[in-house]
């Protein structure tokens, strides 16, 4: 079984600062109270920055004075540490890096906020910090008897295990402020930088995400790694139209060939196939209508939407489409996900089925934020005032081949590149 029954919700919120402060006071002057009430002083000026009453172009308006004002205070502060007890280290630090962390922080998240994916529609999440998870799918093994006759023993349910392995990926950026920048008040410069950082974590992580849930390198015309299915460790293609590929379960494929998007046949004989779909006991899947999600690139979604918004068959009189706003079929609009990021992957491949019944998106590490000052040896070295980092560890695969269904509008797979 997946190592959560229930999905776990994930805030689109990207990372916290992982530092905490003492109990709150009422602020005055913000380098006096600084001085003299440290904890009190950078637990009103987090809430501020929070609250969006203080920003990091405020800081950085005259980043001189910023610097001079608050360089040589000291705080009490507790950081992250996975090393050390509790997971959590206190430290004395100084003030303009722990503020200017704080205000870069928010306005990545804010930032990353802006910024649509759809990924996280396509995936469970999860967090497991070992470099290779193993997930255990229990397959029953009945013995398909439909009566148990009077003084006849109840069969005895038996078990199989399946596992898939879901392996990890590092990442992250660092983003530094130098004396140099502070004394020519470069600001600009640096909030540029901010929400760069936020833009390329986002990318990072949707386009991993999409790569898998397609399976664009292991289903290729020429499967390679990274696969995104991996039934006992080993590498495999998830998307085949091969019959009883890649198990059993598949009689039909997982692929559908020549099947372009052009009208609704097209979404039936996608759907044809996701019907026939079975479980370990050798049984049709009955997939419920509000799992099901239509995922089709950019270049795609006009087409789509005349199909799915058409009450009747176009071309033949008073018959209703199956898959328009009256039909058996028909995908709500929160069912039908495009990104233009799929085009990069393929302007024709489209894929039908419950994605998050088949996809799992595991954190080894989730973005963390680490920050390093003005009282370290990188300013001593390199005249480096502020330097943060934020890194993250992520991967996404597959524990099932059954709930997805690919369409090509050929014969050949997009090209791994």
């Amino acid at each position: 079984m997946p190592p959560f029954t229930e999905e776990k919700k994930m805030a689109r919120k990207l990372i916290s600062s992982g530092i905490s402060y003492g109990d709150g006071f009422n602020m005055g002057d913000l380098r006096e109270i600084a001085k003299k009430h440290p904890v009190e002083f950078m637990r009103k000026a987090d809430e501020l920055i929070n609250d969006g009453k203080l920003t990091l172009g405020d800081m950085l308006a005259d980043s001189k004075s910023f610097f001079r004002a608050f360089s040589d205070i000291e705080v009490p502060i507790t950081i992250a540490d996975e090393l050390a007890d509790g997971g959590q280290r206190a430290i004395t630090t100084s003030a303009m890096p722990v503020l200017t962390g704080t205000a870069v922080v928010k306005m990545i998240n804010d930032r990353y906020q802006e910024i649509p994916t759809i990924g996280q529609e396509l995936v469970q999440e999860f967090d497991d910090n070992k470099k290779i998870t193993t997930i255990a799918a229990i397959l029953n093994e009945d013995k398909n008897v439909d009566e148990v006759k009077e003084t006849e023993e109840f069969p005895e349910i038996g078990a199989s295990e399946e596992t898939v392995e879901i392996r990890h990926r590092k990442n992250g950026r660092k983003l530094t402020l130098t004396t140099e920048m502070i004394k020519e008040n470069d600001a600009p410069n640096f909030l540029m930088r901010v929400n760069a950082l936020a833009e390329i974590a986002n990318d990072y992580v949707e386009e991993l995400t999409l790569k898998r849930v397609t399976d664009h390198h292991g289903s290729a015309a020429a499967p390679a790694e990274p696969y995104a299915y991996r039934p006992e460790g080993t590498g495999t293609q998830l998307y085949n139209a091969t019959e009883n590929y890649p198990g059993t379960r598949a009689p039909s494929g997982t692929r559908v060939n020549s099947n372009p998007f052009v009208d609704e046949t097209d979404l039936e004989n996608v759907r044809t196939v996701l019907a026939a779909m079975k479980n370990s006991r050798g049984k049709r899947i009955g997939i419920p209508q509000s799992e099901r999600i239509l995922l089709v690139p950019d270049a795609l979604i006009g087409a789509v939407s005349k199909v799915l918004n058409s009450e009747y068959v176009p071309g033949v009189e008073n018959e209703v489409s199956n898959w328009g706003p009256k039909g058996r079929w028909n995908i709500p609009p929160e069912r039908l996900l495009s990104s233009p990021k799929l085009d990069d992957l393929s302007t024709s491949a489209w894929y039908y089925g419950a994605f998050k019944r088949q996809f799992m998106r595991k954190w080894k590490i989730r973005f963390t934020y680490v920050t390093l000052g003005q009282n370290t040896q990188a300013y001593l070295d390199r005249d480096i005032a502020f330097q943060a980092r934020i890194s993250w560890d992520c991967e996404v695969g597959a524990t099932d081949y059954v709930w997805v269904v690919q369409s090509l509008a050929a014969t050949t797979a997009p090209a791994d590149e």
